[in-house]
């Protein structure tokens, strides 16, 4: 990825799946990565494995719906390598099922999820961007947004 040599990259959900692969190209072309995940353990993995193949990358974990745990991480990040310059909204879970079948809980958590969590880091995020007068976020959406049987909660919050 062009433009990332040096700077400080944030992927959330960067655990497994995409959100691995993105830490690991963004490691790859000089970024120093955090790599965000629920799930701590996976993500200090992710960052050991982008460390060993020569990246820069520290392993944390936060609940991109908790505004604490994402200050904390997003300060451990900073105070790590120095500043914070690009955010990847990645993010996500599925609780496909039915509309009619669909509980509140599960389409509480898809929404909190993808939007609460990327309003969230961006918010945290950009304060950093700001003061180093540079920033960049992406945030992943999906082919889903489109509308797919049996993920009401997803499609809205892909779109």
């Amino acid at each position: 990825m062009a433009g990332v040599q040096d700077r400080v990259a944030l992927v959330t959900g960067g655990a497994q799946g995409i959100g691995a692969a993105v830490a690991r190209r963004l490691a790859a072309d000089g970024a120093k990565v955090g790599v965000l995940d629920l799930n701590q353990d996976a993500a200090r993995a992710v960052a050991e494995q982008i460390t060993a193949a020569g990246g820069q990358a520290i392993g944390l974990g936060a609940d991109v719906c908790k505004r604490d745990q994402v200050q904390a991480a997003v300060d451990n990040l900073v105070e790590t390598f120095g500043g914070l310059h690009v955010l990847v909204n990645n993010a996500g879970v599925l609780r496909d099922n039915l509309l009619f079948k669909m509980t509140d809980d599960d389409w509480t958590l898809v929404m909190e999820v993808h939007l609460r969590g990327a309003f969230l880091c961006s918010q945290i995020a950009q304060k950093h961007m700001v003061a180093a007068k540079y920033g960049r976020i992406v945030s992943m959406s999906s082919t889903s947004a489109l509308g797919n049987r049996g993920q009401a909660n997803y499609s809205t919050a892909k779109a």
